[in-house]
């Protein structure tokens, strides 16, 4: 603390002693260092600051991030960063960013937001057509930023048209699509057909020949197409893709172990789309499906006449007698059976999956550097002694070889599925070596571009304190350089007649400051033990001198000082 009252003391009487030139070139030499400072301290603090991607590092469309740019730009924010497609921000300034998005009303865009919007804007006094054509602008544009969120889609624009043709119920309708993919690299064939299925089915009653694609990256043009020769052919492509792929990383998954393997693989298919088959045999032995029978039995008898009934023809003796048949029966017996048959039979209906593998080749190349690791670390197990520096000879490598083909061959071959029934004699699985180079190592960064980077990060920091040093050590030597011009002023007793001042009595002083005063006179003379005491200039001992002689005798130092200043004045 001593230490500091004392600069500041020093400082002060420096500052006293200067001229009014020199008072002044001080203060703005010391404003431009506060200034200076406060400058870097800033850009330090604004370069040391953590940051944060806005909404959590949400990818935005070029439109996105322009209409950022004016709501940052008018509430007053500049330290934002447009990184790619993601936006930087201050962390400490979070809230104003997203309150400056706020109020402009930009947010980001989502899949449904037109629609929403549509739906808020609806009035009941606008027509309906008007109504009509804002919910169908709505739903092009959600269409669109479903497109935009597939992977290295950059813009996309859907537009639709229909029209009514004189009193015709039907309405002819067209839909074009714009695709600006990332990069400008060309979209795939696949892409294509599934950005034409996604808007066909979002539109209704479009067909497939009412769309139509432009690939901006290309500017070419496809149309839909409503062939079915034509789809069944790219469906067959598409799944034979698709299986091709299925195979690869199925095959990879059971390679990794074996370094880095190269490996291609081409599938077959079966051109049958669909199959059905339908067989019906018959049972040799019918089968009664229905029998009925009837039954019928008749017995009839006939009497014969006896004569006329009552007393007088039977009274009267000796009459004639009729002669009449004798009494007459039948019997009859009828049956029937009716008996329906009908031959057994069964009906197969078989359906079978079409496109199915007929075959499936797999070539697979094996880096030549695995096998001789691989004898290194059989040998290693087999024996730990083993120098693993001992080259392993031809033979060695060869043994080797055989024992991973057999392997690949053994693990791949579980994968291939063949539909065709025999014995297959082609080789299905093809091992194979290549030499692998050895990549030429990355060298990290030299010492040099270290030290610009943190030069770079660092030269606010660097700066402040040099402007600190450079402040602290120009103090210290105008603090030195005013003492020692104030002991050359003590030295020449600032010209003051000081022999003028004979006649004060320096009684009052004691101790070392009389015998100072009394020691010798102005002219290097001794003094006269009886004459009265003198004062002596010693330089830079005058301030104590003067300091004691206030504290001893305040009239004698009021007294010296008033003589020094009327003989200067005079």
């Amino acid at each position: 603390m001593n230490i500091v009252n004392k600069l500041l003391q020093d400082a002060k009487t420096l500052f006293a002693g200067m001229t009014p030139q020199a008072r002044l070139l001080s203060v703005l030499l010391a404003g431009a260092i506060v200034v200076s400072a406060a400058f870097l301290m800033n850009g330090a603090s604004a370069s040391t600051a953590k940051t944060e991607y806005l909404f959590d590092g949400r990818s935005f469309n070029e439109q996105e991030i322009a209409r950022f740019s004016v709501a940052f730009s008018t509430a007053g924010l500049k330290g934002w960063d447009p990184v790619g497609d993601r936006i930087k921000i201050p962390e400490a300034n979070r809230s104003e960013y997203y309150k400056a998005i706020s109020d402009a009303n930009v947010m980001p865009d989502t899949m449904f937001g037109p629609m929403d919007e549509a739906m808020k804007s609806n009035s009941l006094l606008e027509p309906n057509k008007v109504t009509e054509a804002k919910h169908l602008n709505a739903r092009l544009k959600s269409i669109a930023a479903a497109i935009e969120a597939m992977p290295r889609i950059q813009q996309a624009f859907v537009t639709f048209d229909e029209r009514r043709e004189g009193f015709s119920s039907t309405r002819p309708k067209t839909a074009s699509i714009a695709v600006m993919a990332k990069g400008g690299i060309p979209l795939s064939l696949e892409q294509k057909r599934s950005i034409m299925n996604y808007v066909q089915k979002s539109l209704a009653g479009l067909k497939a020949s009412d769309i139509a694609l432009l690939d901006l990256s290309t500017s070419q043009t496809i149309l839909g197409e409503d062939d079915p020769a034509t789809l069944e052919q790219e469906r067959f492509y598409s799944v034979k893709k698709q299986q091709e792929d299925d195979l690869r990383r199925r095959s990879l998954e059971l390679l990794k172990d074996y370094g880095d393997v190269r490996l291609d693989v081409n599938v077959e298919l079966d051109p049958t789309l669909t199959e059905e088959t339908s067989k019906m045999s018959f049972d040799p032995k019918p089968t009664t499906i229905q029998t009925s029978t009837s039954k019928k039995d008749e017995d009839s008898q006939k009497v014969s006449t006896q004569g006329r009934p009552g007393t007088e023809p039977n009274a009267m003796p000796n009459r004639s007698a009729s002669l009449t048949t004798p009494d007459q029966s039948s019997k009859s017996k009828e049956t029937s059976e009716n008996v329906k048959l009908v031959a057994g039979n069964t009906v197969t209906n078989i359906k079978k999956a079409g496109l199915q593998i007929k075959y499936a080749t797999i070539a697979v190349s094996i880096p030549a550097s695995y096998y001789r690791r691989a004898y290194i670390v059989a040998q290693k197990a087999r024996d730990p002694s083993f120098d693993e520096t001992k080259a392993p000879s031809e033979k060695d490598i060869e043994g080797m070889k055989l024992k991973v083909e057999s392997s690949v061959k053994k693990l791949l071959g579980a994968l291939i599925q063949t539909t065709v029934p025999g014995e297959d004699n082609f080789p299905r699985v093809t091992v194979d070596e290549y030499i692998d180079f050895p990549v030429p190592e990355i060298e990290g960064p030299s010492m040099a571009f270290l030290a610009l980077n943190w030069l770079q990060d660092s030269w606010q920091t660097l700066m402040l304190g040099a402007i600190a040093l450079a402040a602290i050590f120009s103090l210290k030597g105008f603090v030195t350089a005013g003492n020692r011009a104030n002991n050359e002023d003590f030295e020449r007793g600032f010209n003051l007649p000081i022999d003028e001042a004979a006649d004060i009595d320096l009684s009052g002083l004691a101790g070392d400051e009389l015998a100072a005063a009394n020691e010798l006179n102005q002219d290097g003379g001794a003094t006269d033990p009886n004459s009265p005491p003198r004062f002596k200039t010693t330089g830079g001992d005058i301030k104590n001198d003067l300091t004691a002689m206030v504290r001893e005798n305040p009239d004698a130092a009021a007294t010296l000082l008033r003589n020094w200043i009327s003989g200067t004045s005079a």
